[in-house]
Parts: structure tokens; C-alpha cells; sequence
């Protein structure tokens, strides 16, 4: 015989939900049991392999004395091996899209937007831009993972006000805020939405500002150890010989600067950098040759020399002096940072249509989450009175993950594509926010609209026939003393 609960669960609407989860997780399992462990140069500053030419010291540091933060290695020391690494991480995501979906379903009030906000979220989690990170022994797939897990927590605790929920969504932000340094720009626009929710719900002003306080804590601590961090990450770098601004500079040079003639003749011109042979001869080829690169460099002791000078503000100087060519530049490295990329191979459980809708080709992609974006600018505005919490959380996505993929740009060089996933994911899950919030609204509104029609109509007669009155029942006090026949059964018996 089926259990209550059970029968709940077959019972539309959540009999959809039940589905769409159970779908989900089928296909994430799929994923799991046919996934590739992938690791690149940087993962021995994850994880220790067990050789000596790897293992260069510990990785798991709260000072910051270790190659990278401590939110991925110390996650990563739990376990004995990159494979049972891959499954746990596999376990993050699939838990944190499951519970985006479910909290949109709670927050959203109509069937249809329920189902679109749910699919679409399951979807997302199940494309190989997104799942084959779990399989990458590096720190993307639990910044997606716990920036998702934390979205979710959020929606859920603006919905029932719960102080557990928001315990949990600030846990997992501060161990999220830890896994790359980039991330604090979305844990300081979080600290700024919980600011506005203590303002305009002081029933709740109490909790939000304790969850809020925490996360100022793991800001401050996490800024002052990151140049720590970067002194650390030294021993550890392709090109040790090299100081932190150097190595960014030699990036930026081998990407930007030296493959393109009318950024070097500017370079050049505009700040006297020296010509190096063995520089420019592998800055034509297509392979990075990063450690061959960083050897030429330092044999060329005219342009180390300059290097070594300019290193600090150079490229601060290059987007002064010449803003258009260096916007030009950018609007490439956005291009590349937007359009997502796998490492990881997954076996691909989705139509491919439906990938290259969420994720279009590289040529016009920007074009693309243009569109989305001033869609959802508009659905906001629509959003904004009925649904302010989903307005709220969407708005601080994508402001979020614009700021952050351009600081990161700024501040940063190398693999974009790898470096800005979490912000090309976090402003698609923005775009779904802002879409299904407006629709949701608009329909509630209509309903809410064709209530009072209905109400005001007039309701047809109930007048009765013409014929033989019918007796009228009395209570037990009032059918004392009267014959049993005037009274009826029902009023006196039942009693």
C-alpha cells in the first residue's frame, strides 16, 4: 500500500519534479560511470601525486603558505586518489543543480514556470561544459559547484526564512570564497544583497547580518593571504626564476603582445620594449611553450632588464595610451572567456542543439548573451514588484559575474575559457532567473486579474419551485417538547 509521502510524489505538480530529478540523476550517473579523470600542469598544486619531482611541499595552508587557497586542496586531501577526487566531486554538483531546481520550484507560483525553471537548470547541469568539471582535478568544478550550491541555499532561506538554510548558504560561501581568489567578487555583491534584505526585513535583520558578518570575515581574511599565496605559488610555477608581475607580464606577452604586429610595434613605439628573437620566434607558433618561453626571456638580458622596469603597470599604460586596440583586444578575451570550453571528455547526454543554445559557437556568442542580457534587463523590470527575492538573487548573478569575469581579465592572463567558467555559467543561470521570474509574475497577475472577473459576474437564481415547504431543522434544545416528525432525524438523533 502506498505511504502518504509516496503518494505526494506521483501527485501532479510534484510528480513532475519527482521526474525531472530522477531523470537527472540517471544522467549524471551515466556521466559519472563513463567519465575520464582529467590533470594538467597545475594540478600537483591541488593534489600531492607521490613523486618527489611533484611534491614540493604542503598544499593545505590557512595562513596562506601554500601554492593556492585552501578550499580545493583541503577538499582534495580527504581522499586517496584523483578517481575517488572525480566522484566526490561529481556528488557536489549533482546535489547543488538538484537543489537550484528544487529551490526555483518553491519560489516560482505557476506550473509552467516551475517545469521551464527546473528543466532548464537539470539541463544545464547535465552539458559537458558544465559536467566535465567535476572529472578536472583542478578548482573549477567546486566553484561552480559550491557558487550553485550557495545560489540555491539563498533562494530557499528568502523563502521560508529559515535560519538553517541560511547557515548552511553562508558555510558554503565562505568555504566557496576560498576556492579561488576571483570569487570574493561574488561573496562581496552577496555581502551587499543581504545588506539590502536586513534593510527591508527587520523581522529578519538579526540572522542576515550575522550571515553577512561572516562573510566580511572571509573576505578580509581571504585578501590578506593571497599575496601570500602568490609568493608561495613560486616553487610551484612552470618558471620559478620568474616573480609573480613577471610571469603575468610573460603571459600577457606571449598572448597579446608579441603574436600580434600592431600590439608589438605599439609595445615598441610607445614603451621602448626591446626586440628577443627567441621570444618572438615562439610567440609565432601555435604552442604556448611556456617554460621555453620564460628561458629566452631570461637570456635576453635587454629585454629582462626592461621587463623587470615595467612589469608593474605596463599593461595599464598599454590600455591608456591606446584604448581602442586594447578594447579590441579584450572583446577577444571576453569572446574566449564566455563561451566555455571541456577538458574533462563526459559522454554527452544532451541534444546537441540544445548544447549549442546554451552554450553558442565562439563566433557568435557575445552577440548571443547580449541578447540575454538585455532580455533579462527587461524581465527584471517586470519581475521587480511580484518576485523582488528571485529580482534580487538574478540581478546579483549577473552583476556578479560581469564585474568578476572583467576583474579576472584584468588581472589575470593565461587559459580564459578554463578561468572565466564560473562567470559564463553564473550569467546564464542569471538570464533563466530574470526570464522565469517575469513570466511567472505576469502570469500570476493574469490569474490574479480573472479572479475578481468572475467574482463580479452576476450568479445565476437559486430560487425554488413552487410546491410543498421544506421543514426547517432545528437543534436538539429547539426540537424539545415538538413532535420527533417536525424535527427530522438528522437535527435531534445526531446530536
Amino acid at each position: 500500500m502506498l505511504t502518504d509521502r509516496l503518494r505526494r510524489l506521483v501527485r501532479l505538480p510534484e510528480a513532475v519534479l519527482t521526474g525531472l530529478l530522477a531523470l537527472f540523476v540517471a544522467a549524471r550517473v551515466f556521466i559519472c560511470v563513463r567519465g575520464d579523470v582529467f590533470t594538467s600542469f597545475d594540478t600537483f598544486s591541488y593534489a600531492h601525486r607521490g613523486d618527489p619531482a611533484f611534491d614540493r611541499g604542503t598544499l593545505v595552508s590557512l595562513t596562506g603558505h601554500a601554492p593556492r587557497l585552501w578550499g580545493v586542496p583541503i577538499f582534495y586531501a580527504i581522499f586517496p586518489n584523483d578517481e575517488a577526487r572525480a566522484v566526490a566531486q561529481w556528488a557536489v554538483g549533482t546535489v547543488a543543480w538538484a537543489l537550484l531546481a528544487w529551490a526555483l520550484w518553491t519560489c516560482l507560483r505557476t506550473l509552467v514556470t516551475r517545469i521551464l525553471a527546473a528543466a532548464t537548470v537539470l539541463t544545464l547541469g547535465l552539458l559537458p561544459q558544465v559536467a566535465n568539471w567535476d572529472f578536472a582535478i583542478l578548482s573549477e568544478s567546486l566553484s561552480i559547484s559550491l557558487g550553485v550550491l550557495t545560489l540555491a541555499l539563498m533562494l530557499l532561506w528568502a523563502r521560508t526564512g529559515s535560519v538553517w538554510h541560511l547557515g548552511a548558504a553562508t558555510a558554503a560561501a565562505v568555504w566557496w570564497t576560498f576556492t579561488r581568489t576571483d570569487v570574493r567578487v561574488f561573496v562581496v555583491f552577496l555581502i551587499l544583497a543581504l545588506a539590502i534584505v536586513a534593510w527591508r526585513r527587520p523581522a529578519r535583520r538579526r540572522q542576515t547580518l550575522v550571515a553577512a558578518g561572516a562573510l566580511v570575515l572571509a573576505t578580509i581574511w581571504c585578501t590578506a593571504i593571497t599575496p601570500v599565496v602568490d609568493r608561495t605559488y613560486t616553487g610551484w610555477s612552470a618558471t620559478p626564476e620568474v616573480r609573480h608581475e613577471e610571469g603575468l607580464m610573460l603571459f600577457r606577452l606571449r598572448l597579446h603582445v608579441l603574436p600580434d604586429p600592431e600590439v608589438k610595434a605599439i609595445f615598441q613605439r610607445e614603451f621602448d620594449m626591446p626586440s628577443c628573437p627567441g621570444m618572438e620566434e615562439i610567440a609565432a607558433g601555435p604552442a604556448w611553450e611556456t617554460a621555453k618561453f620564460a628561458a629566452a626571456y631570461e637570456q635576453c638580458t635587454d629585454f629582462k632588464a626592461w621587463g623587470e622596469r615595467n612589469a608593474s603597470d605596463v599593461w595599464q599604460r598599454y590600455a591608456t595610451a591606446e584604448p581602442g586596440v586594447f578594447a579590441r583586444q579584450m572583446r577577444e578575451v571576453v569572446r574566449l572567456s564566455v563561451a566555455g570550453s571541456d577538458y574533462a571528455k563526459t559522454e554527452r547526454v544532451v541534444p546537441m542543439a540544445v548544447e549549442k543554445l546554451a552554450f553558442p559557437p565562439r563566433s557568435w556568442v557575445l552577440k548571443a548573451l547580449g541578447v540575454a542580457m538585455l532580455l533579462a534587463a527587461a524581465a527584471f523590470v517586470v519581475a521587480a514588484r511580484r518576485r523582488p527575492d528571485l529580482t534580487l538573487a538574478g540581478t546579483v548573478v549577473a552583476v556578479g559575474s560581469g564585474v568578476s569575469l572583467l576583474a579576472g581579465i584584468w588581472f589575470g592572463a593565461g587559459e580564459y575559457w578554463r578561468f572565466g567558467i564560473q562567470e559564463a555559467i553564473g550569467l546564464r543561470l542569471a538570464a533563466l532567473i530574470a526570464i522565469v521570474a517575469a513570466v511567472d509574475a505576469l502570469l500570476v497577475a493574469r490569474r490574479d486579474r480573472a479572479v475578481p472577473e468572475e467574482q463580479s459576474a452576476p450568479k445565476p437564481s437559486r430560487r425554488r419551485p413552487q410546491g410543498r415547504r421544506r421543514p426547517q431543522l432545528r437543534s436538539w434544545g429547539a426540537c424539545r417538547g415538538w413532535p420527533r416528525s417536525s424535527c427530522g432525524p438528522s437535527s435531534c438523533e445526531t446530536s
